[in-house]
């Protein structure tokens, strides 16, 4: 017995490949972020908790007096004050002349000419 296939039943298997990729496509993407994207965060969180912790343990040893502090304070605080210039308030405001031009007049766009 010869099979000759005709157009049709090219087409229906076209189809039916297309339709099983993309329904297994879209059943691999609910798997990736249903369960693969939230354990990844949560793993990616956990280790940052734990470096958080161990840097605040290793912070506590490297404590500095208050003395230090209040100069490293005093120093930004001059720093930034210097950097600011006390300048003339007096603001001059003129007005200058509009030339009418037709290139510029929007009430060619919004009407139509006759």
């Amino acid at each position: 017995m010869i099979l000759i296939s005709t157009p049709m039943q090219e087409g229906v298997v076209i189809l039916a490949i297309g339709m099983g990729i993309v329904f297994l496509s879209l059943l691999l993407l609910y798997l990736v972020f249903e369960y693969g994207i939230p354990n990844l965060i949560k793993h990616i969180i956990k280790q940052k908790e734990v470096r958080v912790s161990t840097e605040t343990e290793k912070s506590k040893d490297n404590f500095q007096s208050g003395e230090e502090m209040a100069a490293i304070c005093s120093a930004i605080y001059v720093f930034l004050e210097e950097t600011h210039d006390d300048e003339n308030a007096i603001i001059t405001i003129s007005q200058s002349p509009k030339v009418y031009s037709p290139w510029s007049s929007k009430i060619y766009v919004t009407h139509q000419v006759r």
